[in-house]
């Protein structure tokens, strides 16, 4: 842009609302009539006038010749028109360009400081005040200002930051506590110390007074040392008592002076150090002392001074009857001027020693005193000037006292090694002390190896927790008789030994155990063996009716204590090993036992017992049972194994059994009764063919009983292929268009007929049953669906129910896509149904599987819709195509103002949502009409069709495409349609 150096005509320079304007002067005007006593005014002020263009890059109008103090000619400023670009600091360019343009467009005044480098590099700071000129049109022509160079402030400012921040580490970071109070007391301030000492945060001690603060006996010092810098008092130091905030005392050593303000003390400053350790350390310093005193008065060591050559410097008065001589005939001579030769050298000779090594120097000796022999533990210490303090003590008790000792040792070192019993010691940790040859023996350890181990290493683990208590009884003062345990020896082999042991003490303390043991492994083998044979049969070794029913009644007291949970018993006997025994003989009878008696063992778990109560009779206490189905499964796999054929010498021998099981309920039966219904039940399975099984059946138990039967029956009706599926088909309301079938599954029992899902679907899915039924039901439905697709040219789809177990099933997704892709039905005809409970109790599990089966094109539906949870986050959630009234509702719109409500409610919810809504249970033309006055497009129920087998079904579909021809689906059902007609069509 062309550069002008003065300002354009009439147009002020200088906003209204500007101080200059009020003075009445401009500096575009000053310069425009070039009024020479003016322009020299302004041109020579130090103060930098400026104007400038009003947009970026605000190139210069205007430059007062005061700019060029930052080494930029005049004529570089008023000629480039970047030159803001290059002078303004580099960190403060874009927001002072930013803040610029802002108040040009605001139309506010300008004031700022940034930096502007100059042309050797330095940097100044200047404070820009900025405003807008407008021509007489209001538009805003250019902008122009002032700026004062303030480096000088800045660096003032910057210095005393510094100073600030020197003194506010200072005082954050001192060890002593640094405060000021004013002159009522209160804290104005304190440092990290104070906190740190008393315990209260900066913000609670800038609340408190020192009343608050002081000791009770220390606040009358503490208010005069306050009163006396009122008065003007110079800095004093004091000590003071101080209460911190969780109660305990602190001692400060306080110096202290006035804080002035014009002449007027105005607050006091304080250093305070807390010297409470080194107060505690002077008072126990004085009890010590005092201690010492008392305890040096009542001394009865002998306690003297001797000099480099032995010479008795001083003597204390502690136990004047140990000495050699009196003490006045003691001091002043030397050693050999007192003691013979010998013992004179000897004392000399130690005496030398600690002073030349500066050590103390153990040593002992006897001294024949008034005609008795005494002994001393004596050290000689070095002190100052060559000389030696001698403290010895009396031990001639504790001297004879190690003798006794030294001779009762060998006696019981020589009784501890030629011992036959082991014999052992180990302290309260567990380690071994010492162990005697005979322990050597039995443990196959070393005494060196012993030494290394601990208790812990030998005794095995089943009895690892009877060794520690008996310990701990023995250390809590109780009396303990002998007990066995056994031990793991070196070579692995067990070892059963009659313990009885003690408590080694040391000075009243128990500081470990010695221990007494005898091998008794080869007496309890012997009792084992009488025990196991008193319970076990001979012949198959299998636990015998006693044992039985031992563990039976263990197994009752458990479930009673609530520690267990049900039980069952199952009694067999062989169906023709009478005729077996009598035509082959007994010992082929008794190896067939032995050989059943194994293949029974190989039915159970190890903890469930078998046991043969004699001749062809056994019994079987499966313990715990949870499942019913697990006896039944026990029961099926026994008579299996024994139907197969056993190899007995040269014969191949067949038998089977007959069993009777009693499951245990809440009734209260002793060992002797289950036994006695077993047996009844194995009876009546004998009368019923033989090789089979009977469950014990009584009036309190039909229940469980028949609900055993159903969960066998659903089992074999899974195998044996008894059920069947029904088709229903879903109408069209307004049309009578039949749109899908919905599967319902029916079973045929052989001895029952047909049982609805009602009786056994809670029974299949308790049982984990519903897995296979549901799977088959899919797999029908899509197939015959699939066939009548490629018979009949309309599409007909069809609606399958999940159950809560199929839709959690790891493998559902799998399934259900090796269904279709076997079965070739497109994934848009197949709907699958779900409950509302089953989808909210599991969550994100279900959204997750919902959103699999949608990835694959099938279509989903919420069963029962209103009964449940009806809750409209779900329905957002999961992607659900379908809603279905439940039939309630339906039964009841007509007769329930509320129920009518509801119908309308989630039809109005599904049209607004983009849900399909089917309306379950229609069985009254009222109902239909009802539905259609309410806009519900689908429906289902008897009024159209009650569930039909697939014969039927497909001789609908052939009925409606004769009817209407094979290009659309089948009318099942008009407006018009007659209850007679319907019958018809049923």
């Amino acid at each position: 842009m062309t550069q002008i150096n003065k300002p354009p005509a009439k147009v002020s320079l200088i906003s209204r609302n500007s101080k200059h304007h009020r003075i009445g002067i401009s500096v575009s005007s000053i310069v425009q009539e070039s009024d020479d006593k003016y322009r020299s005014f302004i041109e020579n002020l130090p103060v930098l006038f400026y104007a400038v263009e009003p947009k970026p890059p605000f190139s210069p109008i205007y430059i007062s010749p005061a700019f060029e103090r930052f080494g930029y000619p005049l004529d570089e400023w008023r000629t480039d028109p970047e030159i803001w670009l290059r002078v303004i600091h580099q960190d403060d360019k874009d927001w002072v360009f930013k803040a610029t343009t802002a108040s040009t467009k605001t139309g506010k005044a300008a004031d700022y400081e940034f930096r502007i480098v100059a042309l050797d590099g330095s940097i100044h700071w200047v404070r820009d005040r900025g405003c807008l000129i407008r021509d007489e049109n209001n538009n805003v022509v250019l902008r122009e200002g002032v700026m004062l160079d303030i480096t000088d402030r800045k660096l003032a400012e910057e210095e005393l930051r510094l100073s600030e921040l020197r003194y506010r580490n200072l005082f954050e970071n001192a060890n002593d506590i640094v405060y000021v109070h004013d002159l009522e007391g209160n804290y104005n301030s304190i440092n990290q110390a104070a906190e740190r000492v008393f315990g209260y945060s900066r913000e609670e001690a800038l609340q408190m007074n020192i009343r608050q603060i002081a000791a009770p006996e220390h606040l009358k010092l503490a208010l005069n040392k306050l009163n006396g810098k009122i008065a003007g008092a110079g800095q004093t130091s004091y000590e003071m008592d101080c209460i911190a905030k969780d109660g305990h005392r602190v001692t400060l050593e306080i110096n202290s002076s006035a804080v002035y303000n014009d002449g007027v003390a105005t607050a006091v400053q304080g250093i305070a150090r807390d010297i409470t350790e080194r107060k505690t350390a002077e008072g126990k310093l004085q009890s010590s002392e005092a201690e010492l005193r008392a305890v040096f008065a009542a001394m009865t060591d002998v306690i003297v001074v001797l000099d480099r050559k032995g010479r008795y410097l001083k003597i204390a008065s502690t136990n004047s009857s140990l000495l050699y001589k009196p003490a006045g005939e003691l001091l002043g001579k030397t050693l050999h001027e007192v003691f013979p030769k010998a013992k004179a050298d000897f004392f000399l000779s130690n005496i030398r020693k600690a002073l030349t090594n500066r050590k103390s120097i153990r040593m002992e000796y006897d001294l024949d005193i008034n005609g008795e022999n005494f002994w001393f533990a004596g050290i000689i210490s070095p002190m100052m000037k060559d000389s030696v303090i001698l403290v010895a003590r009396d031990i001639t008790e504790s001297q004879l006292a190690e003798e006794a000792l030294k001779i009762s040792e060998e006696r019981y070192r020589d009784l501890f090694e030629n011992a036959n019993d082991l014999i052992y010691t180990h302290d309260l940790e567990g380690n071994f002390t010492s162990l005697n040859h005979a322990g050597e023996v039995i443990t196959g350890y070393s005494h060196s190896e012993a030494l290394t181990m601990k208790i812990s290493q030998v005794v095995a683990p089943e009895f690892l927790e009877t060794a520690r208590e008996m310990t701990a009884r023995k250390i809590a003062g109780e009396h303990t008789s002998a007990y066995e345990l056994e031990i793991i020896s070196k070579l692995g082999d067990r070892v059963s030994l009659e313990l009885s042991t003690r408590l080694i003490h040391q000075n009243g303390v128990p500081v470990g155990v010695q221990g007494i043991g005898r091998d008794i492994t080869e007496r309890k083998r012997a009792e084992d063996r009488l025990r196991y044979n008193a319970l076990h049969d001979a012949l198959t070794d299998l636990p015998n009716r006693a044992e039985f029913m031992n563990r039976l009644r263990q197994a009752i007291t458990r479930k009673q204590n609530g520690g267990a949970g049900r039980f069952a018993v199952l009694f067999l006997d062989l169906d023709r090993f009478k005729i077996i025994n009598d035509s082959l003989g007994h010992v082929v009878g008794d190896k067939l036992l032995v050989s059943i008696a194994r293949r029974l063992k190989s039915c159970i778990r190890p903890n469930d017992v078998v046991a043969r109560l004699g001749g062809d009779e056994f019994t079987i206490l499966l313990n715990p049972t949870g499942d019913p189905l697990d006896v039944i499964g026990v029961a099926e796999r026994l008579q299996f194994k024994l139907s197969e054929s056993f190899k007995i010498d040269n014969y191949e021998v067949f038998t089977t059994a007959s069993v009777g099981i009693i499951v245990s309920d809440e009734v209260e039966r002793q060992p002797e009764d289950y036994l006695r219904d077993a047996d009844a039940a194995m009876y009546r399975a004998k009368e019923s063919g033989k090789a089979r099984y009977e469950i014990f059946n009584s009036e309190m138990h039909v229940r469980n009983m028949n609900l055993l039967r159903v969960e066998t029956d659903l089992r074999r009706a899974v195998e044996r292929g008894e059920f069947e599926v029904l088709y229903q088909p879903i109408v069209k309301l307004e049309t009578g268009l039949v749109e899908e079938f919905e599967a319902l599954i029916r079973w045929r029992h052989p001895v029952h007929g047909l049982v609805c899902p009602d009786e056994f679907i809670g029974v299949a899915e308790e049982t984990g049953l519903i897995i296979p039924i549901g799977r088959w039901i899919l797999e029908e439905s899509c197939r015959q669906i699939a066939e009548w697709q490629s018979r009949f040219p309309f599409a007909v789809s069809i609606s399958v129910n999940l159950s809560t177990k199929q839709l959690m099933h790891p493998s559902l997704i799998s399934e259900v896509k090796n269904i279709l892709e076997q079965t070739g039905l497109d994934p848009s005809q197949l709907k699958l149904e779900v409950t509302e409970s089953t989808v909210m109790e599991h969550g994100e599990r279900s959204l997750n599987v919902l959103a699999a089966l949608d990835a694959l094109g099938i279509s989903l539906s919420t069963d029962d819709f209103g009964t449940g949870y009806s809750s409209l986050s779900y329905l957002q959630r999961f992607p659900f195509n379908r809603l279905k009234i439940d039939r309630s509702f339906i039964d009841r719109m007509d007769k329930d103002v509320k129920s009518g409500s509801i119908v309308k409610t989630i039809l109005m919810l599904g049209e607004n949502l983009g849900i399909e809504v089917v309306a379950e249970g229609i069985e009254t033309h009222r109902q239909l009409e009802s539905l259609l006055s309410l806009g519900c497009t689908y429906g289902q129920g008897f009024l159209f069709s009650k569930p039909v087998n697939a014969r039927a079904a497909e001789q609908l579909l052939h009925t409606a495409a004769d009817a209407f021809g094979v290009k659309r689906p089948m009318r099942l059902l008009s407006l018009v349609t007659e209850p007679s007609e319907i019958q018809q069509i049923q």
